[in-house]
């Protein structure tokens, strides 16, 4: 039989186990499900994507984008991109991501007709910009728990959707 004291001291050291567990168990998870859509987050580094672009009456067009992204000494993000649609040569252009205030971003898109507004939910980024003529890109991007970001986009000509694109971007890997 077990004396109080030997009780006390097995209760003691059952209780210190699942202490120390429980207090493992947040730092385990906290990588996964708590990280924030930054742009030094999503796009920071080198980082590729592959995705597909489909307009209303077109056909599906495969494209790849390398991508070069940094803040720069002024506090604004930029990000360097060329991306090459399958069978057409690669075109280059260039973000630049300002800081209006935490989760809310104004910029410029080299390739678009207007500025470029955006905010942050958690694990989303959400952008939004005018491309050529009344056509306007909405684009939802999103961290995954494996760490690649989940680009889906959705073109829309005075509110209606003609157009939309997919695609996974992933950081390249250090050499």
């Amino acid at each position: 039989l077990l004396t109080c004291a030997g009780l006390s001291r097995k209760m003691a050291k059952l209780s210190l186990m699942v202490s120390l567990v429980l207090l493992a168990l947040p730092t385990v998870a906290l990588p996964t499900a708590y990280v924030s859509f930054t742009p030094q987050v999503g796009f920071g580094g080198a980082i590729k994507g592959n995705g597909m672009l489909k307009l209303l009456l077109g056909k599906r067009r495969p494209y790849h984008v390398e991508s070069h992204g940094q803040v720069l000494a002024d506090g604004t993000f930029r990000l360097d991109q060329t991306v090459a649609f399958q069978g057409e040569p690669p075109r280059l252009r260039h973000w630049i991501l300002t800081t209006v205030q935490p989760g809310t971003y104004t910029g410029t898109l080299s390739d678009a007709a207007g500025a470029v507004t955006g905010y942050t939910r958690g694990r989303r980024l959400m952008l939004r910009y005018r491309l050529k003529g009344p056509l306007v890109m909405h684009q939802r991007l999103e961290i995954l728990h494996d760490g690649t970001i989940d680009n889906a986009g959705r073109i829309t000509l005075l509110g209606i959707p003609v157009g939309h694109l997919q695609e996974t971007i992933v950081a390249k890997p250090r050499r």
